[in-house]
């Protein structure tokens, strides 16, 4: 009985395979348990089953276990692939689904364990694959991978960056490779040209996460900005000093082995090799030193690249207000930023890194708590005023002009933000050369290229900075008003009156007002009476007409500062001055049938004494 019921289950298998093979397309969308189960019937493949079954559970186990470690669902491999052949007589499986051989078999081409990091990744994938990244390899496809995804501009997303701890990441990996770079000994003397290829792609990274809103990144500097402020100091201040040994006139540009633990911290030296280097043609030098350890152009590249995202992430931390006081009093880091702005040619380092550099400076002067001591630090405002005298040639590219009047505009904001501290005021009043810079750029309309909207802009910005610092220079005391008055015959106020009546932008207009009418006390009135020019600017603003409301604030602004000067003015110059008639010109022509009461109060003759500027 048991073997007869056996025979029949035997046969009732094998009826039931043909049914199954009838058609190719159930065949083909049949589970893989149950292709499996029919290639199990014939007895002498049931060995290269099992074998196969196993390889590819391998297979699966170690794709599994390579998603676990990267948090990335990878697509199944494409390299599965299942094959029919016919071992007796070389014949494959008809359209019809019937099988016209009697072999059957499974082939797994398993795919390569180690896969480059590729494709799109969310920012906890690029955490984790910098985490886990060790050898240099690694190190490169986790920071390129970061580059392509964190570089975007969506604000919202880098925040999301930065909560996820992708800042730290990167920074783990920049100490990492400083740890890497002290390696100077042999037989294990660091690979410079890598690693600096290495922290060039890292900065890259951090700068891309960088561009989140201002509290974000003000998070990340309370995690991370001590040490990240180390890292940068250090490196800027070393690719300077190189730079300017490479262009050194007493050291061969090609010569020596480089070790950053070598350079030489005298200051001394490198404010001569400041002056030489300043005499020397701009248009002689190469766009970037020659490494002075024989490195390829590959390798200047990757060193740009490093200053320049260097200085940039550094910008993006002025962005953020509670920051600004932790960096400006950051040791060294004033001076080294200084040191890059004052190098020597121009074109001796990228020229993003000298505008960053110079955005930090404007921005660090905002908080009223670092304008005094940036006031008083070594070269600050010089180097301020070096830039803002620095005029573009002919033959200059497009690219050189416009990074000149960039700066400008930039180091103007900068003296502008500086001018509004009331102790600042009085040392900016007593440098005549940064009066003289200021009133060159306050007279700057003319664009190189006049069809040029974007120049235009920018040189009408660095116009109002610079009046605007002149209107708070103009708020201090008497003594610092007078200095001011008579500095070079008058020039500030021929520049105010040169302005007042040529210059087309309304806003820089009231600057130069509000300026005059800050200048004019009891002992100065006569040298501004003593100018026509100036006299009619004052009769011109009073005399406006009125029926043009487009611009009604501005002008009442203009109108207040002209009335008050001229009250000031008729208060101190009597008859029987010589500049007299200047004033009574005035006076008739504004307002005839007044009288002044000569009896007033001495307080009141000088109300510009009260008056406090304001930064714009």
């Amino acid at each position: 009985m048991t073997d007869n019921n056996s025979e029949s289950c035997e046969k009732n298998k094998y009826i039931q395979i043909p049914s199954m093979q009838t058609n190719r397309t159930s065949f083909f969308g049949q589970s893989f348990n149950n292709l499996m189960a029919e290639a199990m019937l014939e007895e002498e493949y049931k060995s290269s089953h099992i074998m196969d079954c196993d390889g590819l559970a391998d297979s699966f186990q170690e794709t599994k276990n390579e998603d676990g470690d990267s948090g990335k669902k990878k697509p199944a491999p494409s390299a599965l692939k299942i094959k029919t052949e016919n071992n007796t007589n070389g014949q494959d499986t008809s359209s019809t689904g019937e099988r016209k051989g009697e072999a059957r078999s499974v082939q797994i081409q398993v795919p390569p364990k180690r896969q480059k990091i590729q494709g799109n990744y969310s920012a906890v994938d690029i955490v984790q694959a910098l985490n886990r990244a060790l050898s240099t390899e690694e190190r490169v496809d986790a920071l390129e991978a970061a580059i392509a995804t964190f570089d975007h501009d969506n604000r919202d997303r880098h925040d999301h960056e930065i909560a996820v701890g992708a800042d730290i990441a990167i920074v783990k990996t920049l100490v990492f490779l400083e740890f890497k770079s002290q390696f100077r000994r042999e037989p294990i003397q660091a690979d410079m040209e890598a690693i600096t290829r290495e922290i060039g792609l890292a900065l890259n990274a951090l700068e891309c996460v960088y561009r989140a809103s201002s509290e974000s990144v003000g998070e990340s500097f309370s995690r991370v900005g001590t040490d990240l402020m180390h890292i940068l100091v250090i490196l800027i201040d070393d690719e300077v000093k190189n730079r300017l040994r490479a262009f050194s006139p007493h050291s061969s540009p090609t010569g020596g082995s480089y070790n950053r633990n070598e350079v030489e911290d005298d200051d001394k030296d490198g404010n001569q090799s400041l002056e030489d280097n300043d005499s020397m043609d701009d248009r002689k030098r190469p766009v970037t030193p020659p490494s002075p350890h024989g490195g390829s152009v590959g390798f200047i590249h990757d060193r740009d690249i490093m200053l320049r995202k260097a200085t940039k992430c550094i910008g993006h931390f002025a962005r953020v207000g509670k920051a600004t006081k932790p960096l400006a009093h950051f040791p060294g880091f004033i001076g080294t930023t200084l040191a890059l702005i004052n190098v020597r040619p121009y074109n001796a380092i990228p020229f993003e890194s000298r505008l960053s550099c110079l955005w930090t400076i404007a921005n660090l002067a905002c908080n009223t708590e670092n304008m005094s001591m940036m006031m008083c630090t070594p070269n600050l405002i010089n180097s301020l005023v070096s830039i803002s005298c620095r005029r573009a040639e002919a033959g200059d590219s497009l690219e050189t002009i416009m990074e000149i009047l960039r700066a400008k505009s930039i180091a103007s904001r900068a003296l502008l933000n500086l001018s509004w501290s009331p102790s600042n005021k009085v040392l900016m009043c007593q440098n005549f050369a940064l009066v003289e810079t200021l009133s060159n750029l306050a007279m700057e309309r003319r664009a190189p290229y006049r069809k040029s909207h974007t120049m235009q802009d920018i040189m009408l910005h660095t116009r109002r900075n610079s009046l605007g610092a002149l209107r708070n220079m103009a708020a201090a005391p008497r003594r610092s008003k007078i200095a001011l008055c008579g500095y070079n015959n008058g020039k500030l106020l021929d520049t105010l009156t040169d302005v007042a009546l040529n210059e087309t932008d309304q806003s820089a207009i009231d600057l130069s007002f509000a300026a005059i009418h800050n200048l004019a006390i009891h002992d100065t009135a006569e040298l501004i009476v003593d100018r026509p020019a100036l006299v009619l600017a004052l009769k011109n603003v009073l005399l406006e007409d009125e029926d043009d409301d487009s611009e009604e604030e501005p002008k009442n602004s203009r109108k207040s500062h002209a009335s008050s000067t001229i009250l000031v003015l008729e208060r101190t110059i009597t008859p029987d001055m010589e500049s007299y008639d200047n004033l009574r010109e005035l006076l008739d022509a504004v307002n005839p049938s007044n009288t002044v009461d000569e009896d007033e109060d001495e307080d009141d003759m000088m109300p510009s004494e009260a008056v406090n500027a304001t930064a714009v």
